[in-house]
């Protein structure tokens, strides 16, 4: 990455004026909500944060509407009759894929087995695998459950699935979207490194979280991971006594001053952990929009914090 300043702040400046030219934002509204009154199609998105990178993509060529309400965990999330109707009567439709709307697979699968109008971003990505503990080239087949399924907390992902996205939006949508790429491309990468110079301010960047949710960022800008309240991808998991021992250990052995909690993160687990340690709870905002309305602005949002808490 550059590390000249002035080289970074030009690629910033250029990015947020492309954006701004395209007047991208993120749209919309949810499956819940009275249908968009527009004659545009509609692209269905599972959860917010990805809906704000397709809402910058599509601009205003199409309605963007966010299917899990944001604050729900789409881990646990189930779809209503609604859902599904908003669902199928979707222009296209786009989805993490690597088992995290876990409510989602089987009718996702099959719709895409029908026609083919599903796009599972997890599929354009190197994914991290969680069995191993490397990384493989991830894909939406048996045992995906093992990749890890938190892609969008990496700007780095986002941009190995750009040009897949790109195409298979164009043609569902018969419009090209080449222009609206590379703008999208080009505030993703100031993005990037915008976060790696914040996360730079970090001399020991050791991160204990909530559930297993961190492992992109933490790839991305040089942070360690050492352990987990919930030791999985998923909050439907559950702690284990075992599991909160060794964690207590991890703990002592590299005296960590804070633990990152978020969304599905057993609240009375976490108090028993700040009993026993004397640790402090630092909440993010890892899996919804919450306040923001840019996925950059997203993500500086979950930078700012970890590196504010870790100084």
């Amino acid at each position: 990455m550059p590390s000249v300043g002035a080289t970074r702040t030009l690629a910033v400046i250029i990015a947020s004026l492309s954006l701004a030219a395209l007047g991208l934002s993120c749209a919309v509204g949810t499956a819940a909500d009275s249908p968009p009154a527009t004659d545009l199609p509609t692209v269905v998105v599972t959860y917010s944060v990805l809906a704000a990178v397709v809402g910058e993509l599509v601009g205003g060529t199409a309605d963007v509407v966010t299917l899990i309400p944001d604050g729900q965990d789409p881990h646990d999330f189930a779809p209503s009759a609604k859902d599904v109707e908003a669902i199928n009567n979707a222009a296209f439709v786009v989805a993490n894929g690597l088992h995290f709307e876990e409510g989602l697979d089987v009718l996702l699968d099959k719709l895409r087995d029908a026609d083919g109008r599903v796009f599972f971003v997890g599929e354009h990505i190197v994914g991290r695998d969680m069995a191993e503990g490397g990384d493989h080239t991830a894909g939406h087949v048996a045992g995906h459950a093992a990749t890890d399924p938190h892609l969008w907390l990496s700007p780095g992902a986002m941009l190995e699935m750009l040009p897949a996205l790109t195409t298979e939006l164009g043609t569902a949508l018969n419009t090209d979207l080449t222009a609206a790429r590379n703008a999208v491309s080009a505030g993703l990468t100031a993005l990037d490194t915008e976060i790696d110079d914040i996360m730079a301010q970090v001399d020991n960047c050791k991160l204990i979280t909530g559930h297993d949710e961190l492992g992109y960022f933490a790839d991305r800008y040089n942070c360690e991971l050492l352990g987990a309240v919930i030791p999985s991808s998923t909050t439907t998991s559950e702690a284990s006594a075992g599991g909160l021992a060794a964690l207590k250990e991890v703990i002592d052995e590299h005296d960590a001053k804070v633990v990152f909690v978020g969304l599905g993160t057993p609240q009375a687990v976490s108090a028993q952990i700040v009993k026993e340690t004397g640790v402090r709870l630092v909440e993010l905002s890892t899996h919804v929009m919450g306040s923001v309305t840019s996925y950059a602005d997203f993500m500086r949002l979950v930078a700012n914090q970890l590196a504010d808490a870790l100084k």
